[in-house]
Parts: C-alpha cells; structure tokens; sequence
C-alpha cells in the first residue's frame, strides 16, 4: 500500500476504535511514522518494506475509577468488528489485539493519566531520503520539550 493509503487506513482504525465511546473523548494525532522491517539474526538485513503507526492521544481527562469501563467498550467493540485480543495488560491497563486483515491497535495508559490509542499498518515501502507522509506539522511540547500529551479537557461524565 502507498504511504497515503497507510494513512487513511490508521485513521479508519483509530476512529472506528473511538466510535463507541459515548460520551466521544478529545484527542489529536501525532504525525504517522513508518519503521523498517529487518530480519532478525546478527546482521539484520531490511526486509524491504516498512510498517506505518499513528497515535492518537486522549486530552479529555478520564478518572482512574473510569478506566476499566473504557476498556470495557473498547474490548466488547473491538471483539464485535472480529479483532483478535492479542495481549492484557491489567497493571499498566492496556489491551491489543489484531484486525482480520493483520494491522494492529492498541489503547494504552500511561501516567500521569495519559491515553493513547496506536494503530499500525504495512507493509508500505521503504522510503529513507524524506519522510514518507510529507512534511510533518509541529506537534505541541511541554516547556522542556517533551511532547504534550496530559490530558487538559474536563468532561462531566469521564472526568469524575
């Protein structure tokens, strides 16, 4: 698939993973990015096509005691669209699992209290003298220059 198919199919995985969830939760993207594949062994030759990942991160705060019922609809509707659950987490809550089609996506927690869901395709190739989905946007920083991704909107039902 081109890098541009790659893109419309992580963002189909990501809001078809996002549309159960009533009420719906802020977020914004960060920019795709593609990884090489290489065979394993010493010497680690590429094998030639890459894979394609975006994530979504959560802004809108979700309460700890909310946790296990997001999951809850993210798991009922992922096994509903026939994903394969892959992994559980339950200590550091995060669940992935496969499509039929074998891309993969993932929510995770991390803290203080941030979520992301990441979704990944391929194979798209390999392209290594610019960066595959254009010219990336800035994405927001934290004054140290970590990147922003604390949750800062207050919802009435998952905020509480």
């Amino acid at each position: 698939m081109t890098p541009e198919q790659a893109v419309q199919q992580l963002n189909a995985l990501l809001d078809d993973s996002m549309s159960g969830i009533r009420p719906p939760l802020l977020y914004w993207d960060g920019w795709p990015r593609s990884t090489e594949q290489s065979a394993e062994g010493y010497y680690e030759e590429s094998l030639g096509y890459a894979t394609a990942a975006r994530d979504r991160y959560i802004m809108t705060k979700v309460t700890r005691a909310k946790y296990g019922a997001l999951l809850g609809v993210v798991e009922r509707s992922w096994q509903a669209k026939g994903y394969t659950i892959t992994a559980v987490n339950p200590r550091q809550p995060a669940i992935f699992a496969s499509t039929p089609d074998g891309s993969e996506i993932a929510i995770t927690f991390g803290a203080p209290g941030n979520i992301t869901f990441t979704a990944s395709v391929g194979p798209i190739p390999v392209i290594r003298d610019r960066d595959p989905f254009g010219i990336p946007t800035p994405e927001p920083v934290t004054a140290n220059g970590n990147l922003d991704v604390l949750p800062r909107y207050d919802d009435p039902f998952w905020s509480v």
